[in-house]
């Protein structure tokens, strides 16, 4: 059932416009993060898992959702809606065309008649994240939040990762974890980026991949750093087993004094940190 996991005793419904939402969207359901002006965080919510069975009816499943939802239908000062997709694709900067785009990303992904494209540009990269969304979402988001924009998940990762110092002799791996996929990045001083995203059926095989990771960039477990942020905590499968493998992993939490609710995992939480952008709540 959709379900309030977090609410500041200071939240005033009546008096929204001043707030921050931040709203990360899938054909799964949604997930939201609702900020005072000051960042702090008075409210996180995260809907049940929509249930269709093609990606044409989920997406109106979706914005039947989106619309029952009481918080999603107040003001807001600024609203950030973050599309949640594995059909990405990176292109530098000096090359980009709408073009392109269009042939960069089919060489990597099927684009489907029901699918349009969007770009963000990541300025520290000097490149643009290109990736598929439903037709019909831009038209949706404009009449729902007017002035919203939209991204890709990958987007605020990114900026994130590369507003930190970069280690040149022992470069450090960032995962952003999601319920079938993660992202990876590892950031490079000589702008040669490692970024990819991993499908994993379970927790053994994300493992898999994030060790074949360090393998394949020859990456000494010993000295470089795993950084583990989204859907997981300290007690789970693969973080237990990384552990084993990997001596120095720094995992990303949502503050303590948000676990109001004990019945909920802490990987529950967790998958807020990219909307929160970690520092966010206080």
């Amino acid at each position: 059932m959709d379900e309030l996991l977090f609410v500041d005793s200071t939240f005033e419904k009546d008096n929204t416009s001043r707030y921050k939402l931040s709203i990360q969207l899938c054909l799964d359901g949604f997930s939201f993060s609702i900020l005072s002006s000051e960042n702090k965080c008075l409210a996180l919510f995260q809907s049940k898992k929509l249930n269709s069975e093609t990606d044409n009816s989920s997406i109106d499943v979706l914005k039947d959702g989106i619309r029952n939802c009481d918080y999603l239908n107040l003001t807001y000062n600024h609203v950030s809606v973050i599309w949640l997709t594995k059909k990405a694709c990176l292109i530098p900067s000096w090359l980009f065309s709408d073009v392109l785009a269009i042939d960069s990303f089919q060489l990597c992904h099927p684009l489907l008649k029901a699918e349009i494209l969007n770009w963000n540009e990541v300025e520290e990269m000097n490149a643009y994240i290109v990736y598929a969304l439903p037709s019909t979402l831009p038209d949706f988001i404009e009449s729902q939040f007017p002035g919203a924009e939209i991204s890709h998940q990958t987007l605020s990762f990114y900026h994130k990762v590369l507003n930190q110092s970069i280690d040149g002799k022992h470069p450090k791996v960032f995962v952003q974890i999601y319920n079938h996929f993660f992202d990876a990045f590892i950031p490079d001083n000589g702008q040669k980026h490692f970024a990819n995203s991993f499908s994993f059926k379970d927790e053994t095989d994300m493992v898999y991949f994030i060790l074949n990771i360090y393998k394949q960039q020859k990456l000494n477990t010993e000295y470089s750093q795993l950084h583990l942020s989204g859907k997981i905590d300290e007690t789970s499968k693969a973080y237990q087993i990384l552990k084993r493998y990997i001596k120095d992993i720094v995992l990303d939490n949502i503050p303590n004094e948000m676990f109001l609710k004990h019945i909920v995992s802490n990987s529950e939480y967790n998958q807020f940190t990219k909307l929160l952008n970690t520092s966010l709540c206080e």
